[in-house]
């Protein structure tokens, strides 16, 4: 499969000496995960959405150099998608840029577009249970966690979005670093936690409570569609007392694809 028909060419990008701000409407507005920074057609850098949620300034004039950050990886235009795909599990990224030899800037290679690819394809994986593939000892976090706590078990366990139970441990939402960046959450807001009269945000504040919520036996290409039509990183699997009992996300799908791409 040849990886630059699913490249994205007309993926966002910027510039070191955009606003900072910029980088953040840009992601809380189109819900993107990275921006490419870009310099006479040449990439220089990456902003990722840790890079903006790790804002520790609240000055309005910081820049984009001041939280720009080298990319994990960086593809050429000649890889295979599997060769690309293999390389982005190794750094757990499902967003990167494509490079010429002259380190041009060509697009964006998003995995979505290898699951979009298979889902709908007549092969045996897609018609297993999607137990057979979930993550089962799942990272959750509490409806009354504040979002402090929220925020380091991202970066503890480098995920990006964590299911929200309450007391009964009954899914009740789903908590994401877009959910923290559209409620204005920063660094700068840890700071504040330690102040006189700071008030308490807690997961249940700005988790959303539209999950998409599956049971462990709807198939492994359901799941797959479900991600890529809703743009969503994971599908939480529950029972029928709406409990959790897994996870399902881009990396296991994609992993199961791999032998057919």
């Amino acid at each position: 499969m040849e990886l630059l028909k699913y490249v994205n060419v007309n993926y966002p990008q910027l510039s070191l000496n955009d606003l900072a701000t910029k980088a953040r409407a840009l992601m809380r507005n189109f819900g993107l995960r990275i921006i490419p920074i870009v310099e006479d057609s040449r990439l220089v850098g990456i902003v990722y959405r840790i890079n903006v949620l790790s804002m520790t300034s609240s000055k309005s004039n910081l820049l984009v150099r001041n939280i720009v950050d080298e990319p994990k990886i960086v593809l050429n235009p000649n890889f295979s998608v599997r060769e690309a795909v293999e390389n982005m599990l190794k750094v757990d990224e499902w967003y990167a840029p494509v490079v010429d030899e002259k380190g041009n800037f060509i697009g964006i290679f998003e995995i979505d577009s290898v699951i979009r690819e298979f889902c709908s394809r007549n092969i045996l994986i897609n018609n297993k249970p999607v137990k057979e593939i979930m993550t089962e000892n799942v990272i959750y976090v509490n409806e009354d966690d504040e979002l402090s706590t929220v925020f380091y078990k991202m970066l503890k366990h480098q995920y990006a979005g964590l299911p929200v139970v309450n007391k009964k441990k009954r899914v009740v939402g789903i908590i994401t670093q877009h959910d923290l960046l559209k409620s204005g959450f920063t660094r700068l807001q840890l700071e504040s936690e330690r102040s006189g009269g700071y008030r308490s945000i807690k997961a249940k504040d700005i988790m959303s409570t539209d999950i998409v919520k599956v049971s462990p036996t709807v198939t492994v290409g359901e799941v797959a569609k479900l991600i890529v039509d809703r743009d969503i990183g994971r599908v939480i699997v529950v029972d029928k007392e709406n409990k959790l009992l897994g996870i399902v996300d881009r990396e296991d799908i994609v992993k199961v694809y791999l032998p057919y791409i």
